[in-house]
């Protein structure tokens, strides 16, 4: 099987007058969790899944034990991982203590033989545009008020379709439209149901786009 990409424009400020430019990433086909890590190796070996299950889980908490002692942990074939850390900008050490030093991430450093071996990695690219369109705030808003016209109230779904977003993206923007007073969650936590805010409509004022039905 061979790995699918897509290109995505570059970050830049909203004033800047560069040319747009843009890179590859990979598009996923999904997800790949334990249990399905655990069927793969169990068709590769005489291993049970759950017994791979349990391994998988106890090297999990093995290398959180490890890493929380200070430890760089090294998986053969994979890498190496070490957790990284913040604290406030001082200009000396001196003025800083260690209950203001705090975790960060965790940085992956891959192994030369696994870089070796996925740059035999076979890419073509996504036949269908897979991540979200590209809206302003005030795109956004006419979009919703137009919807709102009609529809008493919008589901998470409703809007991602409405938009023309990837999931993630439509509930990054959802949480965004409720901090901003634009949509109102009237449902449950894992049911949302979404009607339109007091302060929706106030970034499309003055606005010339016009909704085409």
């Amino acid at each position: 099987m061979t790995a699918q990409y897509d290109f995505y424009k570059n970050p830049s400020p909203k004033d800047s007058k560069k040319r747009t430019r843009y890179h590859a990433r990979v598009v996923p086909y999904g997800t790949t969790d334990t249990k399905d890590l655990a069927q793969q190796i169990h068709s590769r070996c005489t291993v049970t899944p759950a017994d791979v299950k349990a391994v998988l889980s106890s090297l999990s908490d093995v290398i959180i034990e490890e890493l929380k002692d200070g430890n760089r942990v090294h998986i053969d074939g994979l890498g190496f991982l070490q957790i990284t850390l913040k604290c406030p900008s001082v200009q000396s050490p001196k003025e800083i203590r260690a209950e203001s030093i705090h975790f960060k991430s965790v940085a992956f450093r891959p192994e030369a033989e696994l870089k070796k071996r996925l740059r035999a990695t076979d890419f073509e690219r996504v036949p269908d545009k897979n991540h979200s369109n590209e809206l302003s705030e005030a795109r956004i808003d006419l979009l919703l008020s137009s919807y709102f016209s009609t529809h008493p109230h919008m589901t998470r779904s409703d809007f991602q379709s409405l938009c023309g977003y990837t999931r993630s993206t439509a509930n990054r923007r959802l949480k965004e439209l409720r901090e901003a007073g634009k949509l109102k969650n009237i449902g449950a936590k894992r049911a949302s149901l979404y009607v339109a805010g007091e302060r929706l409509g106030e970034s499309s004022q003055g606005s010339q786009e016009v909704i085409k039905g």
